[in-house]
């Protein structure tokens, strides 16, 4: 264990016991039927593409993926020359009696000989095409910067497809998804990227909002200003808004005609619809800037570097301006052949019109009520004008304010009321609602990043439900489908579009085209994780989402080790006897931490030969587990994490896998009758009701397996490549798999499995931001899913904590000698030393009791626990000042820990850098943390102030654990929360390392 990590987003690999060389691919949006059969076709050299003419667009799709994925390309042959086998034929053809079909329906056959993917129409090819990019092996296939995928190890053969036959259609008719270009201007090239998104998750529309306040984005013959001047703004604001200023630099861009041609044909190729959206009569200052005629005063208006809404709009009162809109959507219906058009019609301020004397004549020459009467009359206006050529208005919910034409579509995005009472009217309706599906909204609770706000996981797009209750059947087939949108006021660059975008796009995905009966979390989180893959490959950049446990037990026992807060982690092997950082000094690496001491340093092989050579001195006749585990109680913790094996291999349990290990007649103390170490540990640490947990290294320095003696040993990786030796790296998973089922199965009950060595793992899940993952050169694939299920066969509820490799197991993270700035929303928990190293070292230097105290209170109050670990001596002692340290934390936590335990972080979280808050997980009682500076006493002033928190008029509060401390008076000066310290306790100690003050709820 080393402090070489951070706290990445990481890629996942595979979930649920579902192995990628599995037959059971995951396909993301589920099919609606699926028949897994034996067999595999495979597509190598001699495989053929047949398809006609009319699903070329389709056969190109499929090459152009094969070419970019995997560098290869098929030849593609009309119908007529198709070969009797080792072929892929796409054709169109409805079902006999189905009349021409059902728009999207498809059905697909993988046989050993031949794959077959049959469309009611041509886009229902494309769909099943679709499906059968994802039955493509993603492993053992990893992403590089440029050029395909580069296969891991020497295996050939072809790509392998497993026999399958599935019949699969569209639940939605519409399913899309919406791209903010104004607030941000993107290439051509990524606007492409974002339509091949779209088509790669089954989705049909593409809804590209062109023309905003701070830009206007597509170019229009008739009104050249409008790109030349309403195209570009001088600056744009820093942070949020109303921001901290502006950044002084130009933002522009537009796309020429001839561009959107282009964009328009891509995506006609991959059979989605571009649904583009003028903005009127609202969001139209870069308009009004051009062309200052537009809007009611005249101006001077310019095109806006902040964002909201702003008063300016189209002068409705001015026949000129409708001229100048019909001319506009005159070259808009032009470029895009889509039936509907969007025409905004959203937050649009009457400021103007209350005071323009041609928007007031309007309203009286046409009997209109108001200005809200006003909008309609434009809209309806507008609406009347694109439908005399052969179109169809949408537009934002506010459009259903005094009444539309029938055929009308509706996009519902201030909730889903609006969509309900369109369906009501008989309005076709498209649900956008921003609870659910505004990707432009954090998907974490604290996100570093700046967002425009709100909270929007996984899980609640995955449970969304487009179809609101209440509707009866005719009206509930008035929705349509449902979009989501991606607003770009805080998203200024690709790959940012990508990591709001993914995975919540897979996620909507499948709520869109999936049967609602089929749509499961679960299998949708077990799905996900090969998903995460396809993204790499895909080169995309995404949000690995924190995939929290479905198993009911597991999740039981997670909350249970989260409201625990505080643990006990021994780190303990022979090399305590060197007192050097654990057995990093064997490992061939030029850092810090691998720094060769003593009298074998000069020479590697020499050194190593004596490092193994300490089994043979090795006996901690001191060691007494009952006498750790009665301290560690006393000092408030609740779980243990005991390291059963270090990197180097020697086992601290009984294994009957290697000689190498404590009990070994090799080891002096094997003859002490509590010889089998972590048993002892385990069962003493048990008995006085502690959660258990395994520490256990994934890689083996000693092992024959891992580091192979024929070659030397280059770093920390295993030292062969095992996809050449395929037999001798099983040999080693079969041997770290049977270590694991020892201590799930001889070892009592076990709640934490630990696993450290995050180099061990699928070469496809290394994030290459990470420094020390770069350096992985081989696929070490242990076989987690396998792992993990036999491990929780003897141990349900079992919480699997496979370090910095994410996924299903990664149950929660483990920041390493550091404390996380903001609060996490995920489970996690700080890993920290008591002293300066995480094994023994004579005279080593221990952080103080304030200290500790103070990391302990930062920690839990963002929502982590705090993991504090104590090396061992030879002897199989703690050095006195651990219990020391331990006893005096006990003590504080006696009078305080009721604001530590079972508790939950409260937003401000803290308050300058001694006040920090907690919360009672029912929310009936705050705790506000008042911390000592360096010196451990603790003196309050006159006042203590908690910036940003407001309680309840009627909250009584109170000092914990000192006299006189009752019902301290309060204010709250407005967001501010003031204490009033009594008089007597103000300027004096009134405890140590820090004092809670309890904030009671009225009623409690």
């Amino acid at each position: 264990m080393q402090n070489f990590r951070s706290i990445p987003l990481l890629l996942a690999f595979i979930s649920g016991g579902m192995l990628l060389h599995a037959q059971q691919p995951a396909i993301i949006p589920a099919p609606v039927s699926t028949i897994w059969q034996d067999g595999k076709f495979i597509i190598d050299k001699h495989t053929v593409l047949i398809a006609d003419a009319a699903d070329s667009s389709s056969a190109g799709f499929f090459n152009t993926y094969l070419q970019q994925i995997y560098g290869m390309r098929l030849p593609v042959l009309p119908t007529g020359e198709q070969p009797q086998t080792d072929y892929i034929r796409l054709y169109s053809a409805a079902a006999p009696g189905d009349g021409e079909g059902r728009e999207g329906r498809y059905t697909l056959r993988v046989a050993p000989g031949s794959v077959t993917i049959n469309g009611d129409t041509h886009s229902g090819v494309f769909y099943g095409m679709q499906t059968l990019l994802q039955l493509l092996p993603v492993s053992p296939y990893v992403a590089l910067s440029s050029g395909p995928a580069v296969r891991v190890g020497a295996q050939s053969g072809g790509l392998s497809i497993p026999a399958v036959s599935i019949e699969d259609y569209p639940r939605f008719a519409y399913r899309g998804l919406h791209l903010d270009v104004g607030r941000h201007f993107f290439p051509v090239s990524f606007i492409k990227k974002y339509i091949d998104y779209i088509a790669l998750h089954k989705m049909n529309y593409f809804h590209w909002h062109l023309t905003e306040d701070q830009g206007w984005r597509i170019e229009i013959k008739k009104y050249p200003r409008l790109t030349e001047v309403g195209s570009c703004r001088s600056n744009t604001i820093i942070g949020h808004f109303p921001g901290t200023g502006n950044d002084s630099t130009p933002h522009c861009g537009y796309y020429t005609q001839e561009e959107i041609k282009e964009v328009v044909k891509y995506a006609a190729d991959r059979y989605i619809t571009i649904l583009p959206e003028i903005e009127l009569p609202g969001h139209s200052s870069a308009a009004l800037t051009a062309y200052p005629w537009l809007g009611c005063t005249g101006g001077p208006y310019k095109v806006q570097g902040t964002w909201g809404v702003f008063k300016d709009v189209y002068c409705a009162g001015n026949d000129s301006v409708f001229t100048f809109l019909e001319d506009v959507l005159d070259e808009v219906m032009a470029l895009f052949p889509s039936k509907l058009i969007h025409i905004g019609g959203d937050e649009c301020p009457k400021d103007s019109w209350k005071v323009c004397p041609k928007c007031q004549k309007r309203i009286k020459d046409n009997g209109l009520k108001d200005e809200n009467g006003l909008q309609s009359y434009f809209v309806q206006r507008i609406e009347k004008y694109l439908n005399s050529k052969g179109r169809q208005i949408i537009g934002w919910d506010e459009i259903l304010e005094g009444g539309l034409a029938p055929n009308a579509t509706v996009m519902s995005w201030r909730g889903e009321q609006g969509g309900i009472d369109a369906a009501k009217q008989n309005h076709d309706v498209i649900m956008t609602p921003g609870e659910y599906v505004y990707f432009d909204h954090s998907q974490l609770q604290n996100d570093d990043s700046l967002t425009i706000g709100g909270y929007l996981p996984l899980e609640k797009v995955y449970q969304y439900e487009p179809v609101p209750p209440g509707l009866t059947e005719a009206e509930s087939k008035h929705i349509r489908g449902a979009q989501a949108n991606v607003w770009t006021e805080y998203i200024s660059n690709t790959r940012k579009v990508e990591y709001m975008l993914l995975p919540r796009l897979s996620a909507l995905s499948e709520v869109l085209w999936s049967p609602k009966e089929k749509r499961s979390w679960p299998d949708f989180v077990r799905r996900l994780q090969t998903q995460y893959i396809r993204y790499q490959l895909w080169k995309a950049n995404y949000y690995h989402a924190y995939l929290p446990p479905t198993d009911t037990l597991v999740q039981q026992k997670l909350a249970q080790w989260q409201d625990s807060k505080f643990g006990l982690l021994m780190h303990w092997g022979t090399y305590s006897q060197w007192g050097i950082v654990e057995s990093w000094s064997i490992c061939p690496e030029d850092e810090g931490w691998t720094v060769r001491r003593g009298p074998y340093n000069a020479d590697y092989n020499e050194y190593v030969k004596a490092y193994r050579n300490l089994q043979t001195t090795f006996n901690p006749t001191k060691f007494d587990p009952a006498k750790w585990a009665a301290a560690a109680k006393d000092a408030g913790m609740k779980y243990v994490v005991f390291t059963t094996k270090h990197h180097d291999g020697f086992c601290m349990f009984d294994t009957r896998q290697t000689d190498y290990k404590i009990t070994s007649a090799k080891t002096p103390f094997s003859s002490n009758p509590r010889s089998n170490v972590a048993k002892e540990v385990f069962d003493a640490f048990r008995s006085d009701g502690f959660m258990i947990g395994a520490y256990f290294s994934k890689p083996d320095w000693n092992s024959p397996n891992y580091w192979w003696p024929y070659f030397p040993p280059r770093d920390r990786n295993v030292n062969y490549d095992p996809a050449k030796y395929p037999e001798r790296w099983q040999a080693f998973k079969d041997y770290t798999y049977n270590q694991i089922e020892e201590l799930m199965t001889g070892y009592g009950r076990m709640d934490l499995l630990w696993l450290d060595g995050g180099w061990v793992r699928p070469l496809n899940s290394i994030d290459e931001s990470v420094d020390w993952q770069k350096s992985i050169p081989y696929d070490q694939d242990i076989d987690m899913p396998k792992i993990a299920a036999m491990a929780r066969s003897h141990q349900p509820g079992l919480i699997v904590v496979d370090r910095s490799v994410g996924g299903a197991y990664e149950n929660y993270t483990t920041p390493e000698q550091q404390v996380p700035a903001h609060p996490m929303d995920d489970p996690w928990e700080s890993c920290l030393t008591m002293g300066n190293s995480w094994s023994y070292v004579p005279n080593d230097h221990y952080k103080s009791t304030t200290e500790l105290i103070h990391l302990l209170v930062k920690i839990v109050s963002r929502g982590g626990n705090f993991l504090l670990n104590v090396g061992p001596s030879p002897e199989g002692e703690w050095d006195d000042t651990a219990y020391v340290r331990l006893r005096e934390m006990g003590a504080w936590l006696k009078v305080n820990g009721e604001g530590i335990y079972n508790s939950k972080p409260v937003r401000p979280y803290s308050s300058g850098d001694e006040v920090f808050l907690t919360q009672r997980k029912d929310g009936s009682a705050t705790y506000v943390f008042y911390l000592s500076g360096k010196d451990k006493e603790v003196t309050l002033p006159a006042e203590v102030s908690v910036d940003r928190l407001k309680i309840q008029k009627k909250s009584r509060i109170h000092l914990l654990g000192v006299k006189g401390g009752e019902n301290i008076r309060w204010k709250q000066e407005d967001r501010k929360l003031v204490l009033e310290i009594p008089a007597k306790l103000q300027n004096k100690v009134v405890g140590e390392h820090g004092v809670a003050f309890i904030i009671l709820s009225a009623g409690h």
